[in-house]
């Protein structure tokens, strides 16, 4: 299932698509934001056995769609597990897609992440 998010609208919407990565970037920098995206990257992560954790990210790809409220972008970040029991810790590089529709109504932004790719048992 993918992960969701929803921010209220705390600063301007762009008013052309040059300026959108420069709004996604403010609207995550946001500490309470930051904190809950980096929270919903390492929910990607987690049921691996490990601890992972998410410090920060970078918002890259933006592709505006052409209502100007809608519209896709991928965040490039760093997992790094910890494996509680053994003390061993380790880390990747990964990347997640996201799709956003800002609602002017109700002064939000909705992220919608990719659908994480499972494993079947019989896979392993």
């Amino acid at each position: 299932m993918p992960e969701t998010l929803e921010f209220p609208l705390t600063i301007t919407i762009p008013d052309n698509h040059v300026h959108v990565e420069q709004f996604l970037n403010k609207l995550l920098s946001i500490k309470e934001n930051h904190a809950l995206m980096c929270n919903r990257l390492e929910r990607y992560h987690w049921g691996m056995g490990t601890s992972p954790e998410v410090k920060a990210f970078s918002v890259e790809l933006v592709k505006p769609a052409a209502d100007g409220l809608s519209g896709s972008f991928r965040c490039r970040f760093r997992v790094n597990y910890s494996f509680t029991c053994s003390g061993i810790e380790s880390g990747e590089n990964n990347t997640i897609s996201w799709d956003y529709t800002i609602d002017e109504i109700k002064s939000a932004i909705f992220l919608q992440g990719e659908t994480p790719l499972t494993r079947d048992g019989d896979d392993i």
